[in-house]
This record gives C-alpha cells, sequence and structure tokens, in this order.
C-alpha cells in the first residue's frame, strides 16, 4: 500500500510533542475547579485526543452541573500555558514529517485543539515550511472520532483517502482516520495504552519514534512531488506560523 501514498498526516500531542502529562494536569485541575470531581489519571489520559467540549459528553452523568465549556476551556488553557516549558518535543518524529515533506508527500496536522491552544506549542516544532496545512476543532463542526478533521485535510490537500495515511496515538485518531478512508498508523508513546491502542488494530504501529522515522524514511520518493522548503504551502491551508487564520472559506 506504501507505493499508492501521496499523502501523511500527524496527530501533535502525544504523536510529535510529548504533553501527555501536562495534559492530564491541566484536565484535572479544569475538572476539580468546575465540575468538582476528581478522575483517575489514567481515565483522563483515555480521554485525551477529544476536544474539551466532547469530553464533557462523557461526563455528563457524574455531574450536576454544567458550566460554559468556554470558561472551562479558558481556564485550561491559562494552566497549560503557564507550564508549558514541560512540553518536550519527539525530534525523531517532528524529523520524520520533514522527511515525508522533503520525499515529496503532501503532509498535514490534524490536532483536536483549537487554534488557541494550538498557538502554545506550534513554534517549538519548527514545522513552518514542512506542513501543507492544519486542521484545528474550530475547522470543522464534528471532531475526532469522526472523520470530519482528516476529510477536511485531504479536502485541501486535494488527496484521495486510499492515498493517505493518518498517524496519531489514540484510539480516536484510529477511528477518524479509518471512518475517513485513509490509513491508520499509531505511536507507542503517547496518551493511550498499547493494549487499547492494539485492539483498534491499526495498520501500522510504531513502538518507538526511531521505527516512525525509519518507516517514512522507506518510503519511496514520490519524484514529480519532490519538494523544498521554499514551495511549501502551495496547497490552501494553515501556515503554522499564523495558526489563526483559517485555510479556507469553510
Amino acid at each position: 500500500m506504501e507505493s499508492h501514498l501521496r499523502a501523511v498526516l500527524f496527530d501533535i500531542d502525544g504523536t510529535l510533542i510529548d504533553t501527555v502529562n501536562l495534559i492530564v494536569d491541566a484536565l484535572d485541575y479544569t475538572y476539580r475547579k468546575h465540575l468538582g470531581i476528581a478522575l483517575p489519571r489514567e481515565e483522563i489520559r483515555r480521554l485525551i485526543g477529544l476536544p474539551l467540549s466532547v469530553q464533557m459528553r462523557y461526563l455528563d452523568d457524574r455531574v450536576s452541573h454544567h458550566p460554559p465549556h468556554e470558561v472551562m476551556e479558558a481556564d485550561e488553557m491559562a494552566y497549560y500555558a503557564a507550564h508549558r516549558d514541560r512540553e518536550r518535543v519527539i525530534a525523531e518524529a517532528v524529523e520524520a514529517v520533514r522527511v515525508a515533506y522533503r520525499k515529496g508527500y503532501a503532509t498535514a496536522l490534524v490536532t483536536s485543539k483549537n487554534r488557541a491552544e494550538l498557538s502554545l506549542s506550534l513554534p517549538k516544532l519548527k514545522l513552518d515550511s514542512f506542513v501543507d496545512t492544519i486542521v484545528t476543532a474550530d475547522d470543522t463542526e464534528r471532531h475526532k472520532p469522526a472523520p470530519d478533521p482528516v476529510l477536511k485535510a485531504l479536502e485541501r490537500l486535494g488527496v484521495a483517502p486510499e492515498q493517505a495515511i493518518y498517524i496519531g496515538d489514540t484510539v480516536f485518531d484510529v477511528s477518524c482516520g479509518r471512518a475517513a478512508g485513509t490509513q491508520v498508523g499509531v505511536v507507542a508513546w503517547g496518551a493511550h495504552l498499547p493494549e487499547d491502542l492494539r485492539a483498534a488494530q491499526p495498520d501500522y504501529y510504531f513502538e518507538t519514534p526511531a521505527d516512525l522515522l525509519a518507516w517514512i524514511q522507506s518510503l519511496p520518493v514520490i519524484e514529480s512531488h519532490a519538494k523544498t522548503e521554499e514551495n511549501a504551502f502551495r496547497i490552501g491551508g494553515i501556515r503554522p506560523r499564523e495558526v489563526g487564520i483559517r485555510g479556507d472559506s469553510s
């Protein structure tokens, strides 16, 4: 199937940046403050990969009041911003994005974060010249595990689902990519537990960042589409340095 690939899509948190413990702490703080509940850390980890508004649906039966999601998101972001020095870029995973781009593949970042949340992390990746488009939670009405975020990225890239792979770290990423019709890869160093990821039956399972990089390096070069940094963003979308700008009118 690799010979048919034309696009490689990547999740961000847990895949390219080690943010799992920070996100768990931020959500724990937010849940305690606004909902008055304390969840086991493992349970919070299983919610990572969903926008906060979607997480609330999973918690509806446990709370008697429902504060505005905007207020909760603001507090979660404030906590995250105050501790973002704990973020750690996963160097080999980020290099995999660069290698895919240089080999001629269309590249995209597909995240459940909104633009404001993403703006706190994106500069650390230094991928401005290696990503064709970014899809955030602000760009679709439905979110992971629905296929809409991946479908939006493919629409912008002009690539058919069967010509793409989506790589993430949660079962929601698997469901999203599979429902969109792409191949799916998962990484073992992110938010969800290995047993949950394997049970989701992804097409590819990467134990280490080095495994992911080696697989990307093994892909054939698409000679007619090989790209350099100078022709980045030839496809409509969001530039990483301009994450607040919508790439199309939808």
